[in-house]
């Protein structure tokens, strides 16, 4: 599995454990240990350098995994701008690491893509409708993506994408939309926020979860297919805001456009999830206003997971309210 230190990654880990697998984590040179659990006897990491392919088929040829998940991914966040880095993380790491996932004969390469490989579309798009990425991250995610696609047709192996809406939940990066808004109404107040009437269709990481195990495991008449993974609902900037105050009671007025439109914002951006529904039997279980509330409480369970969150938006000399 690669991108078990980053966000959805850990959640996977977590649940994997649980389920009594073996997971081995393939991680990146200085990679970030904060969300990798510690001491786990089913848990083994290996620091490698994915675009390696010599390393990476020879570290897969030892560990012979059954599925590989591949969430290892850059450019997401607004401060990734690196173009060369993103390019060789999505598409040069993804295309490495899925060839010698063939050569050693894997049951499924599961591939994370992002429904920011569709661009802009007055719709909810289908996964047959052609990508139309903005920007060195989509562009590279949209590469990905249809290498994936050409390889699991060519050699028959399962490698289905899931193109990830805008999952929120436990172990959230701090400076992401969700985690911002809670741990700054948990204090009373509101960050900069941009147009109201911007729009994401946010999904529960644990939902996530259950439909990357399920792409996992599913037989696929189309090994290559690829499955929007949302809710099927938008909801606007105003209309999280005003769900965050009904979970914490935060009474302050939010300041409208205090932050400058983002060149990605947009006033629709829902998943057309029937496929998922049809070929994968899954849909999105838990409501937004549910996942805020289970964020608050996995927030609230542990001292110093909570400060290290508001250290991170430098909340922690704010008192609740």
């Amino acid at each position: 599995m690669t991108g078990g230190s980053g966000f959805v990654g850990a959640s996977l880990v977590r649940r994997l454990l649980s389920m009594g697998w073996q997971v081995d984590l393939l991680l990146r040179p200085g990679f970030a240990t904060w969300r990798v659990p510690a001491e786990q006897p089913r848990l083994s990491m290996h620091v490698i350098d994915l675009t390696d392919a010599s390393a990476v088929e020879a570290l897969l040829h030892r560990l012979r995994p059954r599925h590989v998940f591949h969430l290892a991914a850059h450019g997401a966040y607004s401060w990734q701008t690196d173009a060369a880095r993103i390019a060789k993380t999505n598409l040069e790491a993804t295309r490495t690491l899925a060839l010698a996932s063939l050569k050693v004969n894997v049951e499924a390469f599961v591939h994370t893509g992002t429904s920011l490989e569709y661009g802009r579309k007055r719709h909810a798009p289908s996964e047959d409708e052609p990508a139309e990425p903005e920007g060195a991250y989509a562009i590279s995610k949209a590469a990905a993506t249809a290498f994936c696609r050409d390889l699991a047709r060519r050699s028959g192996m399962r490698i289905p994408t899931l193109r990830l809406y805008s999952v929120y939940g436990p172990w959230e990066e701090p400076r992401r939309l969700v985690p911002s808004l809670l741990l700054h109404a948990m204090v009373g107040k509101w960050p900069p926020l941009a147009n109201p009437k911007t729009a994401r269709d946010f999904v529960w990481v644990e939902d996530v979860i259950d439909a990357l195990i399920i792409a996992a495991s599913r037989p696929l008449a189309d090994p290559g297919a690829i499955f929007n993974i949302g809710t099927g609902r938008q909801t606007t900037l105003g209309e999280i805001v005003a769900l965050v105050h009904g979970v914490t009671g935060c009474e302050a007025e939010p300041h409208w456009q205090s932050m400058p439109d983002r060149g990605w914002d947009t006033d629709i951006w829902q998943a057309e999830t029937r496929h998922a529904a049809t070929v994968l039997g899954w849909t999105a279980q838990t409501t937004l206003r549910t996942g805020l509330q289970r964020t608050i409480e996995w927030l609230q369970e542990d001292r110093e997971r909570l400060d290290l969150y508001q250290g991170s938006l430098n909340l922690t000399d704010a008192q609740p309210r």
